[in-house]
C-alpha cells in the first residue's frame, strides 16, 4: 500500500522537544500503512524530505512543528513542488500555532493525525482551505512584518521561555509602556523607509511598523489583517506611522480587526511592495527573524491549501 500521508516533523518545534516520546515512532503508530514519517534538525535537510515525497507521489503533507516550520517547509518544497504542493496538514507542534486557527484545526498533532486517518478510512474528504502565501526571495510566508512586528519577536526570543504566556507578558509590558512611558526596550523603536504597493506610495515615510498577511490571525488573539481574503493572489498590508500611545489607545480595534482612525495610518490590499530604506532592514516571516539591505521586494506568493477535519 502506498503511503498516502507525507509527514515531516521538526525536532526542534517546542512541543516535540517537551515531548516525552519520540514523535518519529508516535506518528508511524498512529498512521500506520497510511504514512511516511521524516524527522529534520535543520533547514538544509528540508528539500531531500521533499524530493522523496515527491517521488512517492503523497497525496497530503503533514508539517509536525509550528509557524515557521511551516514556513521552512512550504518555502523548501515549492522549490520541488514547481506545479502546486499536496494538501497541508497542519500537525502542530509549535509554541503559537497560529496559522492553524486561521482555519479553527482544532486538537494536538496525534489527535488531528488520528481525525485524519479516520476521515480516509471512512471515505470522507476533509476540509480544505486555499490561502495564499507572501514571497520574499525564494522564502513563503503567511504574516510578514518589520518594525514593531519584528521588535516584538525579538523581545519575545529574549531570555525565558517563549509561549502563549511569554507572548501576553511582551504585549502587556508595551501597553503600560504606551500609556505610562514604561520601559519596553527596543518594542517602539521608529524606523524611516519609502514604501510603495503596486506602485503607489504610502504617504508618510517614518514608521511604527508594517504588517502584511494572507490570513487574519497574528497570533494571541490579535486580527488586524481584516482584508486578507479579499482577493485571491493578494495580502493585506497595514502601516502604522503614529505613535505607540495611538496604539494602545485603540488596541481593541486592532486585536478585532477594524481600522484604526489616524492620519498616519493606512492600508491596502496588493500584490508587490517595495521598502527603501538606507542600511539594514530587519524584518520576520512566520516569526522568523531576517535581515535586508537598502531594499527589499515583498510579493504575493503561490497558492496552498489547508486541510481541517
Amino acid at each position: 500500500m502506498k503511503p498516502s500521508i507525507g509527514i515531516i516533523i521538526n525536532l526542534n518545534a517546542k512541543q516535540n522537544r517537551k515531548h516525552g516520546k519520540d514523535p518519529v515512532a508516535l506518528y508511524e503508530t498512529i498512521g500506520g500503512n497510511h504514512v511516511i514519517v521524516r524527522s529534520t534538525c535543520d533547514t538544509g535537510q528540508i528539500r531531500d524530505v521533499a524530493r522523496e515525497f515527491r517521488k512517492k507521489g503523497i497525496a497530503y503533507l503533514g508539517v509536525c512543528g509550528g509557524d515557521g516550520s511551516l514556513h521552512h517547509v512550504i518555502s523548501e518544497f515549492l522549490q520541488v513542488y514547481r506545479s502546486g504542493l499536496p494538501p497541508i496538514l497542519a500537525l502542530k507542534g509549535g509554541t503559537m500555532d497560529t496559522v492553524s486557527r486561521t482555519i479553527k484545526l482544532k486538537g494536538k498533532g496525534p489527535c488531528i493525525l488520528r481525525r485524519m486517518i479516520a476521515a480516509m478510512r471512512s471515505g470522507r474528504t476533509p476540509e480544505l482551505h486555499t490561502r495564499d502565501t507572501i514571497r520574499v526571495g525564494k522564502k513563503h510566508c503567511f504574516l510578514f512584518g518589520l518594525g514593531i512586528s519584528s521588535n516584538f519577536l525579538r523581545e519575545y526570543y529574549e531570555g525565558g521561555d517563549p509561549g502563549p504566556v511569554k507572548a501576553v507578558k511582551v504585549a502587556a509590558r508595551g501597553i503600560a509602556g504606551g500609556i505610562f512611558g514604561g520601559e519596553v526596550g527596543s518594542l517602539f523603536t521608529r524606523f524611516n523607509a519609502c514604501v510603495d504597493v503596486d506602485g503607489e506610495c504610502v504617504p508618510f515615510n517614518d514608521f511604527l511598523g508594517i504588517l502584511a498577511a494572507t490570513v487574519d490571525n497574528v497570533g494571541i488573539g490579535f486580527r488586524p489583517l481584516f482584508r486578507a481574503y479579499e482577493e485571491n493572489g493578494t495580502f493585506h498590508a497595514i502601516f502604522a506611522g503614529f505613535g505607540p500611545a495611538t496604539l494602545v489607545k485603540q488596541i481593541y480595534r486592532f486585536k478585532t480587526g477594524k481600522p484604526l482612525r489616524h492620519p498616519h495610518y493606512h492600508e491596502t490590499v496588493g500584490r508587490r511592495m517595495r521598502i527603501s530604506s538606507p542600511g539594514p532592514i530587519p524584518y520576520m516571516m512566520d516569526g522568523d527573524l531576517y535581515e535586508a539591505r537598502d531594499e527589499l521586494v515583498v510579493e504575493s506568493g503561490r497558492q496552498v491549501t489547508l486541510v481541517r477535519v
